[in-house]
Parts: C-alpha cells; sequence; structure tokens
C-alpha cells in the first residue's frame, strides 16, 4: 500500500487568477442601497484582475491579497467577469503574510508558492458573469485584521480569438457589534470520477451534516461533459428520491437562495451526470475544464461547524464514491484494486489528501455504494500507522503493523459484502 485517504483538510478545486495587471482597493461604506442595520460599521474590499486569454486557451493563475486592518465579518459580496472567464473563488488561508512574490499573479500550479497548499475555507465564489451574495442580518463569515486571501479566477477561451478578460469582486466587511453568528461555506468536492469514452457515467459523494444549520444557498460546479446535477438529503435510515437542489447548466448554474433548516445527522449527497457518448477520451477527476471534470456542491448556512464539517470530513467522513450500486466491487476487492495501482499513475491534481491518479479514481468508482464506509476506516487507520512499515504490503512488517494496529478495521473490510 502506498498513498490513500486520510481524514485531513485539503482542496482538490482547481480554479484560478488572471495573468496581466491586478490590484486591490478598499472605500469605506456598504455595497448596498439599504440602510446599514444598527451597530453595524460597513467597509467595502475590492480586488480586480484582468487578462488576455489566447485563443484556444485556459488560464490557472492565482494571487494572494490581504483585507483591510479590520476584524468583523464579511456580510456580503458582489462580482462581475467578462466572456472567458468560467469560474473566481476567494479562499480563506493559513498565512498571516504574503510570501515573497506571492502577490504577484502566478499559474497555480507551478512556482514556487504552493499557492492551493495554503487554502482553508471559502469567502465568496462565482460562475456566472454577475451575482451578488447577501446574509441575513445577525449573521456573517469572521473575517481578520489584514487576512491573507488567495484569488483565483479561471478562464476558459474556446473561441478562435484572443479575449481580453476581466473579472472585479466587492466585498462587504462589518466591524460593528450587530454580527452574533458566525456563517460557514459548505465547499464538497467529489474526488473520485471516470467518464469513459463513448458513454454515460455518474460521479457522487455524500457527507454528514454533525449539527442543526440553516442552509442559505446551494450551487453546483462541474464541466462540459456534465449534463445534470441533483442534491439531496437523506436520513440515517432512508435515501432521498427528490433533489432539493438540480441544475442541467456546467458552464453558469445559479446559486439557489433559500433558508433550509437541516437536521444534526443528515446526509448531504450530490450526484453528477456524465454524457461522454460521443467522445473519444477518458476525463478524470481533475482541474482543467477542457480535459478533466468536477462534482461539487458549494452552499452558505449557519451556524458555522468548522473547517473539516465545511469540506464534508466531519466524523465518520465522506461514503458513497462508487457509483456501480450492489454489482460494484466490494471494500476487501476495491482495496486489492487499489494496491494494484501504479504508484507513477497522476491525473493532474497535485494537491488534496487523496491519491487523485485515475488508477485509483477507477477502483473507487467501480466500487460498490457501501464500500468505502468499510474502506475508508482501515485506509485512515494504515495512513496513520503502518504506512511507513508497508513499501510491500506482504512484508511481515506491514502484516504485523495492520495486526497490531489495525486489525478491526482491516476485519470489518474483509468481511464486507455489498448489499
Amino acid at each position: 500500500m502506498r498513498i490513500f485517504p486520510a481524514f485531513v483538510l485539503g482542496v482538490l478545486l482547481a480554479a484560478a487568477a488572471c495573468s496581466s495587471s491586478s490590484g486591490s482597493t478598499s472605500s469605506p461604506g456598504g455595497t448596498s442601497s439599504n440602510s446599514p442595520p444598527a451597530g453595524s460599521k460597513l467597509q467595502t474590499v475590492e480586488f480586480k484582475m484582468d487578462a488576455t486569454v489566447g485563443a484556444g486557451k485556459e488560464i490557472f493563475d492565482c494571487q494572494f491579497v490581504t483585507l483591510p486592518n479590520v476584524t468583523g465579518w464579511m456580510v456580503s459580496g458582489e462580482h462581475t467577469y467578462t466572456v472567458g472567464s468560467h469560474h473566481l473563488l476567494i479562499y480563506s488561508t493559513d498565512l498571516t503574510s504574503i510570501p515573497a512574490g506571492g502577490s504577484q499573479v502566478q499559474d497555480c500550479y507551478e512556482g514556487a508558492n504552493s499557492f492551493m497548499s495554503h487554502v482553508r475555507g471559502v469567502l465568496y465564489a462565482g460562475q456566472t458573469s454577475m451575482g451578488s451574495q447577501q446574509f441575513p442580518p445577525g449573521i456573517g463569515l469572521a473575517t481578520t485584521a489584514n487576512q491573507v486571501l488567495l484569488f483565483q479566477v479561471h478562464y476558459l477561451n474556446a473561441t478562435s480569438a484572443d479575449i481580453d478578460a476581466h473579472v472585479d469582486v466587492k466585498l462587504t466587511l462589518d466591524s460593528g457589534t450587530d454580527i452574533d453568528t458566525n456563517a460557514g461555506v459548505l465547499f464538497l468536492y467529489a474526488p473520485y470520477i471516470d467518464v469513459p469514452p463513448g458513454a454515460k457515467a455518474q460521479a457522487q459523494m455524500r457527507v454528514v451534516i454533525p449539527r442543526d444549520i440553516t442552509l442559505l444557498s446551494a450551487t453546483s460546479h462541474y464541466h462540459a461533459r456534465g449534463v445534470g446535477y441533483g442534491a439531496y438529503l437523506d436520513r440515517p435510515t432512508k435515501m432521498a428520491t427528490t433533489p432539493f437542489y438540480t441544475s442541467a447548466s456546467w458552464n453558469s448554474p445559479q446559486i439557489q437562495s433559500m433558508s433550509m433548516p437541516i437536521a444534526a445527522g443528515t446526509k448531504l449527497r450530490f450526484e453528477c451526470d456524465y454524457d461522454n457518448s460521443s467522445g473519444t477520451a477518458e476525463y478524470f477527476q481533475g482541474p482543467s475544464a477542457a480535459t478533466n471534470e468536477m462534482c461539487m456542491f458549494a452552499g452558505a448556512y449557519y451556524p458555522d461547524m468548522g473547517e473539516l464539517a465545511n469540506y464534508g470530513y466531519a466524523s465518520p467522513g465522506p461514503d458513497m464514491f462508487g457509483t456501480a450500486g450492489a454489482s460494484g466491487t466490494n471494500c476487501n476487492d476495491t482495496l486489492k484494486c487499489i494496491e494494484a495501482c501504479p504508484t507513477t499513475a497522476s491525473s493532474g491534481a497535485s494537491s488534496g489528501p487523496f491519491d487523485a491518479s485515475p488508477c485509483m479514481q477507477k477502483c473507487m468508482v467501480g466500487s460498490c455504494t457501501t464500500a468505502t464506509t468499510a474502506l475508508f476506516p482501515f485506509l485512515e487507520c494504515y495512513q496513520n500507522s503502518c504506512s511507513s512499515k508497508c513499501s510491500s504490503t506482504t512484508s511481515s512488517d506491514c502484516t504485523s503493523c495492520i495486526a497490531a494496529n489495525c486489525p478491526s478495521q482491516y476485519e470489518a473490510c474483509s468481511n464486507h459484502t455489498c448489499n
């Protein structure tokens, strides 16, 4: 065994920021024409980026930016972008200052700054030419003074001519006394996708909601092979049959506003349907809208559940990665499939907690619906206790380590059956 999923925070999403001039300005005042709530103290910060996107080109760039020197909450945001922009994201990070060169626009996956490794949450996102988000009174996303953010924009130019693209984002911060509830953003990413040539396919993921929340918005994200999307709320003993959110647009899905209570213990499941019937290439999970696929759910909510829950890794972790139903491989056979994967395989998804090689993805997608319920606890135990001793899964050191540290998890996987 080599690299397996461990329940640690990480993001596989590949968004980007553009390549040309950029800058940020801040100005006092809010973005709403309504009177601000009593006790509020509003300030707007603006981030802009411009790029020339060559004909038939795709750009993935990033830039670190900072918020003003105030502690407070983001209570609203808005954006505009021109043709050629696929989506934008503003992430919170673990940085306390911008590293050398990080304020310059660069490719997200090249260079020395390791942009994606610093991501810790989502502050704002957009994937339509215009959009906005407004939190209810008394609710906001917590921010800190001089907080370092990652500004990303993904450009995709499918035309035969160059495009001059522009992105403008405005965030309104409230440093007053009127906010009493921290909001959060669910940012759920299915890491295993396999869309074979000449075929239809599906990707899915399900996560537990560990506490009572109210969902304020919902949106999807997938790429050009995607033809449909649904998000469901499964009860502990029964899967839902009616989605609470659907989408049929891969390049401009709308954000659906709502105020929907979700009880603790509910599982949020989302599915992406793909049609590659006329295609000759195989598509796996990864950053490129042209050569990879994605399947995501995103939505703002309150009160905040914390980083692990926001990414879907609250205990017991995500499940239902397999899409083969009861005919898929059980836990033990899925484990054997993973063990047989070459160590050099790569999908291009270069960061995150998963081995996202095409081989690994095929194994996971081909598993039955319940396989990961038994598989992931074993893989987590293995990763934490035995990975350094298991360069060969048949070595005595490896088998002894698993027997000593992960006996119940290994037995559960070995005895698992699909149903």
